[in-house]
């Protein structure tokens, strides 16, 4: 089987057309042991040594073309390729724990579909394929995507991330002893790894009246509710513990935290917000 996905992953490299501009492309990731991925992206007008790579991770809808074209327009004149992973839903129901545990709080037996340096394996890919000099990326994700990201940066090995926005997350893995996906209670992680978690350069952004308790994605598991009860309660509840975290053990804290008023669980305006923050100073 695994000849079988290499063979595909290499025909798909062969075959494949790519042409500087706004056009939205399509590849097939299938160089690994896992459930193939689709992926979106979008290449700048032109490719050089500096041109970096932001990967935009969709919600719970996984309306992967919906998040990557609010990013187009804006990056027209940025020297960025934009990267949308699609984790399908047959094939990976739970992306947003890295297929490493359910939103009800079981920890998974099988572990053989993990998600923990996938985007790893997707920049080595484009890194490649492109002959990149960039040594690392930034992500954006928005509700699971969100989740998707920090704990992405806590439990995988790749330490290429530069940047990164956290938006709207229905919950979150606490730095406490709650017990995994709800905390790190038993999970390996090192002090070195807390601090680089806690260095990198991210925005933590909350819409201050995505607070309906009954929204109709909400995770309502007895672990998440003892986050809060809303999304707006539990990030709040989440930057504060990541700000006592780094304050007890002496660890530095680059984070940055933002509230937009009036601002619901809305992908469009919290793609704005990230997209001023991670294509600043991309330009040719």
């Amino acid at each position: 089987m695994l000849i079988k996905k290499s063979i595909v992953y290499f025909l798909f490299i062969f075959f494949s057309c790519d042409f500087l501009s706004d056009t939205v492309n399509k590849v097939i990731y299938a160089s690994w042991n896992k459930p193939d991925v689709d992926i979106l992206y979008v290449l700048p007008k032109e490719i050089n040594e500096n041109t970096k790579v932001i990967f935009i991770i969709h919600g719970n809808s996984r309306n992967v073309e919906k998040y990557l074209n609010e990013w187009i327009e804006p990056s027209k004149n940025k020297n960025v390729i934009l990267v949308a992973p699609h984790f399908k839903k047959s094939s990976y129901p739970n992306f947003a724990t890295l297929q490493m545990a359910t939103s009800t709080g079981k920890v998974l037996k099988d572990q053989s579909n993990n998600l923990k340096n996938s985007l790893s394996s997707f920049f080595s890919y484009f890194k490649s394929k492109y002959n990149l000099g960039s040594t690392s990326y930034s992500i954006f994700g928005f509700s699971a995507g969100s989740q998707f990201t920090h704990r992405y940066m806590l439990f995988s090995d790749d330490k290429q991330i530069d940047k990164a926005v956290l938006g709207s997350a229905g919950w979150y893995t606490f730095l406490n002893n709650e017990p995994f996906p709800y905390g790190m209670r038993n999970m390996p992680v090192e002090r070195e790894k807390y601090e680089w978690f806690l260095s990198r350069q991210v925005l933590f952004i909350l819409g201050a009246k995505d607070n309906d308790p009954n929204h109709e994605s909400l995770n309502n598991s007895r672990g998440a509710r003892k986050q809060g009860a809303n999304r707006f309660d539990r990030g709040k509840s989440y930057f504060e513990n990541i700000v006592s975290y780094s304050e007890k053990n002496m660890i530095p804290l680059r984070w940055r935290y933002k509230v937009i008023p009036n601002l619901d669980h809305n992908t469009s305006i919290m793609s704005q917000n990230a997209i001023s923050y991670l294509l600043e100073d991309l330009d040719y």
